[in-house]
């Protein structure tokens, strides 16, 4: 988790688990799942002669109809006088360990705080992005294209890659019509080795597009050194739109940033209030362009139209304004430069099988013998000649 402590873990009622993140991560909000607290209901309280007439309602009562602690501690009291329910050993428990329930509403909210941070996150980061241009480390035109479309986090990680470029030396290996495969040697480090490793870029001569054993593009949606290599070796200049992806780009609108959520603080947010307002007005000549076909394509022609108009004339992001997160006390926030320190948990033995044992490669086993012979204290007295 890049050290980044969880805010808070929904489990069931697992003991091991509940004293594993209670040392591992202390600082996180432990919460047990209600819906596998209830489905335990039946088996603990069947037996009981009320359970159908009154019971089972009663405890459903006090879980959702309650709306604070103190009227809780009423509804559970009746709950347990009327039913005479002192004895029992698993709702004492369960009452017990009340401050670990979670219910859906307290997830909602909990979502909700999330995604708040997760919107203000992304606004922050396209203001950056349209305010603060990262100068680019080369003269190629792919770059400079990518300088202008993705956002700066991004454009960082594809600058790693054309710094590869340098000692990239492509290697035509087959040529199958408009197909080009070429070997690519680049290098690997493995703690203190360095291990060669031999690419296959399969290049298209036809549409300029390429494809690499190493799957970087696959994985993480930026382009390796291994096809820039090959780009320049082939003297590409474009880079082809189907490496261009929507999600890195910096001039796109993400919709679900503009949808109402029980957080908004109504005129604060004008561009939701804007896109709730539009959204009404299209719902409305929806409603009365779709009873004809003429006015259907008529209103299609001229949306089409006025898609094309706004979206040649987009306005950079404005700044971010700093709000405070809904429940989130000054301390709930967490980075990855934090220093809280979280540990790692004591290691120990699986229920079931043990692991079987691998066979491990030669290089691995090279790598053992290293550090062992590193670790080996050296014997007193005179050396062996």
């Amino acid at each position: 988790m890049d050290g980044i402590t969880p805010r808070a873990i929904i489990t069931d009622q697992d003991r091991a688990m509940k004293n594993a993140i209670a040392i591992v991560f202390p600082e996180s909000r432990h919460r047990f799942c209600l819906w596998h607290i209830l489905k335990k209901v039946p088996e603990k309280l069947g037996s009981h002669s009320s359970y159908k007439s009154g019971m089972k309602t009663a405890l459903l009562k006090c879980v959702y109809d309650t709306q604070s602690v103190e009227e809780f501690e009423k509804c559970w009291e009746q709950l347990i006088t009327t039913y005479n329910l002192h004895e029992n050993v698993w709702l004492q428990s369960l009452y017990d360990e009340r401050e670990h329930w979670t219910n859906l509403k307290e997830f909602v909210d909990q979502f909700d705080n999330a995604l708040k941070k997760k919107i203000e996150n992304e606004t922050a980061a396209d203001f950056h992005s349209f305010s603060v241009s990262i100068p680019c480390i080369s003269r190629s035109p792919i770059e400079k294209r990518f300088q202008e479309l993705y956002t700066n986090a991004k454009f960082r990680e594809l600058q790693v890659q054309i710094t590869g470029i340098i000692d990239m030396d492509p290697k035509l290996f087959k040529h199958d019509g408009t197909i080009k495969t070429y070997h690519v040697e680049d290098e690997v480090r493995v703690e203190e080795f360095t291990k060669p490793v031999t690419h296959y870029v399969d290049f298209s001569e036809e549409d300029a597009t390429a494809k690499c054993s190493c799957g970087l593009f696959q994985m993480r949606g930026i382009l390796c050194r291994h096809i820039l290599a090959v780009f320049k070796y082939n003297g590409i200049k474009s880079v082809p739109e189907t490496y261009i992806l929507d999600r890195w780009r910096k001039d796109i609108k993400r919709r679900y940033t503009l949808i109402d959520s029980s957080y908004d603080a109504g005129d604060q947010r004008a561009d939701a209030n804007r896109y709730s307002s539009l959204l009404n007005i299209c719902y409305e000549m929806i409603t009365h362009a779709a009873g004809s076909l003429q006015h259907t394509k008529d209103a299609t022609t001229k949306l089409n139209a006025m898609i094309d108009l706004y979206r040649a004339n987009q306005e950079p992001p404005c700044s971010p304004i700093p709000q405070a997160n809904v429940g989130c006390g000054a301390n709930d926030t967490t980075t990855a430069g934090s220093s809280k320190q979280v540990l790692s948990p004591n290691v120990v033995r699986g229920k079931g099988r043990p692991p079987s044992l691998r066979r491990a490669s030669r290089m691995e086993k090279d790598m053992r013998k290293v550090k062992a012979k590193t670790k080996r204290v050296p014997v007193k007295g005179k050396r062996k000649q």
